[in-house]
């Protein structure tokens, strides 16, 4: 008596699984030509050194002196955050310089000031790094770096873009811009 009951039971199951199942319809859609998007045209906020000026300045790095000149920067060199960072070169803008803690050594990045649209260039190992303090000025950043041709490769805490052989990283957490 058992075993009809749970040969029944085993027959009912299958049965009932096999009425749920529904069959797929496998529908092909037509091959569209990609689409091509234009890159369009963003135009950098006229009080920070653009990232076609990073690029430019990391391709040939004596024109410096003149596009910071531009932008009315002003030049630390040797700019050592303590224990963190360290910059051979730090252009800043609007803002004011950390506290130093040591005869080198500086508590943090720049400070922003209240007047115009603060910002930094540091030289670093092989890397120009872009640092503004509000959104919009980073978004303008993002924004010229998508419009150059730059493709994102990597998502993340830091986006990182590529094209080509140059890199640039987006950090959206401390608002800055790495061009490799």
């Amino acid at each position: 008596m058992r075993k009809t009951l749970y040969i029944a039971t085993a027959v009912a199951s299958l049965a009932m699984l096999w009425s749920c199942g529904t069959q797929k319809q496998v529908v092909t859609m037509p091959q569209e030509a990609p689409v091509q998007q234009m890159a369009e045209q963003v135009t950098p906020n006229p009080e920070v050194i653009s990232i076609a000026e990073a690029i430019s300045i990391f391709e040939h790095p004596e024109t410096t002196a003149e596009v910071t000149k531009k932008y009315g920067y002003t030049l630390k060199n040797g700019y050592e955050i303590y224990r963190l960072d360290k910059f051979s070169k730090m252009y800043y803008k609007n803002c004011k310089l950390a506290k130093i803690l040591t005869g080198t050594a500086y508590e943090d990045y720049p400070k922003p000031l209240r007047k115009g649209v603060s910002s930094y260039v540091a030289f670093k190992d092989g890397a120009i790094i872009i640092g503004v303090f509000n959104q919009a000025a980073y978004d303008n950043l993002v924004a010229q770096v998508k419009a150059a041709g730059f493709v994102l490769d990597m998502p993340g805490n830091e986006d990182i873009y590529i094209k080509g052989g140059r890199t640039i990283g987006c950090y959206a957490g401390a608002k800055t811009v790495r061009v490799q």
